[in-house]
Formats: structure tokens, sequence, C-alpha cells
């Protein structure tokens, strides 16, 4: 016996279809493509990503992150569904830089900003020992 598709509709529009047989919801949408596929805004208090080191293999140190954070433009856009401006990256370039933090979904490119934490860090690295070789041949030329 198959499981039933739910979806019901709430108050102000608002879309919630449950695919049972997936493992789904989507919010928004009525063909949600992932676990949790919310289409808008998603406001809350906190969000904790799953990043303990025992559940992680192949792990290795991002190498030339300042090279890579500059070859990324930081843009502020207007969304074209709903005309509100906001701020990010595109996900084209970062798919140049970082392949495995870009996804499709629904024939759309998608960017999993928590992995641009990552290679942010190793840049402010980079950019902490550039600084220190500077002050220390300042330190020279004024010792």
């Amino acid at each position: 016996m198959g499981k039933a598709r739910q979806h019901a509709n709430f108050k102000s529009g608002v879309n919630l279809h449950v695919d049972i047989d997936n493992n789904r919801v989507g919010v928004g949408t009525t063909i949600p493509s992932s676990a949790l596929q919310v289409t808008g805004t998603i406001t809350c208090i906190d969000i904790n990503s799953t990043s303990d080191v025992r559940l992680k293999e192949n792990i290795h140190s991002i190498d030339n992150a300042l090279d890579k954070v500059n070859s990324i433009s930081g843009i502020t856009f207007d969304w074209i569904e709903n005309k509100q401006s906001s701020a990010g990256v595109i996900a084209q370039e970062v798919e140049q830089i970082l392949p495995e933090i870009v996804h499709e979904n629904e024939g759309n490119k998608t960017v999993n900003y928590n992995g641009l934490i990552g290679l942010l860090v190793e840049a402010i690295k980079e950019q902490q020992d550039q600084i220190n070789n500077l002050k220390a041949r300042l330190d020279q030329l004024e010792g």
C-alpha cells in the first residue's frame, strides 16, 4: 500500500505540500525537490549545521583561499520574482572556485552559503600571514 501525498493551503495563500512517499516537505511549492524546500524567506533565531569531525573524511585545508575569494563578486541585486533587494554571490562564479558547494535545483543553481565560511576563514588567515610578514619587514627596516 503506497503512502499518500498530502497537500494543504493555509491563510494568506501559503502552500504546504507533504510528499510522504519521498520524505519531502514543500512550503510555497507543490513539488519539493529536497527534504525541505521553502520558496521565500526563512526567519529563525539560529541555524546549527552539522560539522562534527567524526562525520567527515578526506579533510583538506582550502589552498589559495584569498585568490579564490578575489574571484567571487559580492553583489547587491533585486529578485526578479518579488523585486526585493538582497545581497549575495553569483552561483556560477562560486561554481568555478568551489564546485562542491554549488548545486542545481529545478534548473537553477544554488549555493551552500555555509560552505563559503571555510573559504573566508582561510582567506583571512592568508591575509594575516601577509600582514605579519609586512610588519616583520617594517620592523627590520626600522630596527
